[in-house]
């Protein structure tokens, strides 16, 4: 409890009178975020918006719609197929993980056009997880002005989505960034997020590593994704 009212007041100090623009999925991040969001700030200068494509399971749809009406709020939805069928078209796009960044890009674009028009600021659901694994899209899903969560484990959010009151059907759903039919974090990393978290604890909090294969796949992944986590490389520093 300590720790929501730590990220609630940040929020307030960060926020200050602007409008809170996110991006809402029925995933765990971002419900997290949406909760705390509603715990910080008036509730109608909440923007939410959820953009579903052809691959969106209905779950997704019956998630976010449990998840707001709970909160006491509302939300906008919008359909990314149209702008993203024209930039595969126009590129003749085949690369699958390519066109999946497509589609986290175009989500970021719709955000900050609300951001734009509300004068508002985007709020990201990047954990601490998958940004030391770069297990986001760079001018994506990582592209924003506020990260309220992006100092918590995975598991730090599900402890959290149980004191905020996340919805059951939400907490127990598979991780996906929903980039391509079926497609899991777990499953496309190979490991699950207790094994993860419990590896980039030892490598990063506790400066532990261990000669095994899951450890050395971790910090591949840390290495290979560095400039994510920096400003853009130049002879200025």
């Amino acid at each position: 409890m300590q720790e929501i009212e730590r990220i609630s007041d940040f929020l307030r100090k960060v926020l200050q009178d602007k409008n809170a623009v996110i991006g809402i999925s029925g995933g765990i991040d971002s419900s997290v975020t949406l909760a705390l969001l509603a715990r910080s700030i008036p509730k109608e200068r909440i923007i939410a918006v959820f953009m579903p494509d052809r691959n969106t399971p209905q779950s997704d749809y019956d998630d976010v719609k449990k998840l707001t009406e709970g909160l006491g709020l509302t939300y906008r939805q919008v359909r990314i197929d149209p702008m993203v069928d024209s930039f595969v078209e126009t590129l003749a796009a085949t690369d699958r993980s390519a066109i999946g960044n497509i589609k986290s890009r175009t989500r970021m674009i719709i955000l900050y056009y609300f951001a734009n028009i509300s004068k508002g600021l985007v709020i990201g659901t990047t954990n601490r997880t998958e940004l030391l694994l770069g297990y986001f899209t760079k001018y994506g899903d990582g592209g924003c002005d506020v990260e309220p969560i992006e100092h918590l484990y995975k598991k730090d959010v599900y402890a959290i989505a149980g004191i905020l009151g996340i919805p059951e059907s939400i907490i127990k759903k598979k991780p996906t960034a929903g980039l391509w039919e079926g497609q899991t974090d777990e499953g496309e990393i190979g490991l699950s997020y207790t094994e993860m978290d419990e590896i980039l604890m030892d490598i990063f909090d506790r400066g532990t590593f261990m000669e095994k294969p899951e450890y050395k796949r971790i910090m591949e992944m840390h290495r290979l994704s560095d400039h994510k986590r920096t400003m853009p490389y130049s002879l200025e520093k």
